[in-house]
């Protein structure tokens, strides 16, 4: 049976900082698993990596022109969101984010990949704790390393 899993940011930051590998080797090895991601994930990510691997914020990056440098050295890093599938919004999308918000009191990047799982009909793995009542709320399945339910 085929799991259909959402990834959040977290899960890839998480081990980057040597926190929780094992739950993402978990995620990623399980042949029946297939995961997904959206563009926030992919944004946050991202800039995940421009911070953690430069002494100066992405932001200064930016004004000196580097951001260049720190994505050449780390392309295994951006090469590894290949494997995810990126998944599309739709127009009912746009009216469900700001209700999300509102309901669960959750930042627009949470409430657009609860969002992204509530229409697509997918699981969610998340280290943000967030997630736990809205998923619940919305029948979303969170998995987690206290929860690894696949």
């Amino acid at each position: 049976m085929i799991n259909r899993i959402f990834l959040d940011s977290s899960i890839f930051i998480e081990p980057l900082k040597g926190n929780k590998v094992d739950f993402y080797k978990l995620l990623i090895s399980n042949l029946e698993n297939e995961l997904y991601i959206n563009d926030v994930v992919l944004s946050e990510y991202l800039y995940y990596i421009l911070a953690f691997n430069s002494d100066i914020s992405p932001k200064t990056l930016q004004r000196k022109n580097q951001i260049g440098d720190i994505i050449e050295q780390k392309p295994e890093l951006v090469r590894a969101l290949n494997n995810f599938i990126l998944l599309p919004y739709d127009q009912n999308f746009r009216k469900q984010v700001p209700v999300l918000m509102a309901k669960y009191n959750l930042l627009p990047n949470d409430a657009i990949i609860l969002a992204t799982c509530k229409l697509h009909g997918i699981k969610l793995a998340s280290h943000d704790a967030d997630f736990i009542i809205p998923c619940q709320s919305e029948n979303i399945d969170l998995i987690n390393e206290v929860n690894p339910k696949l």
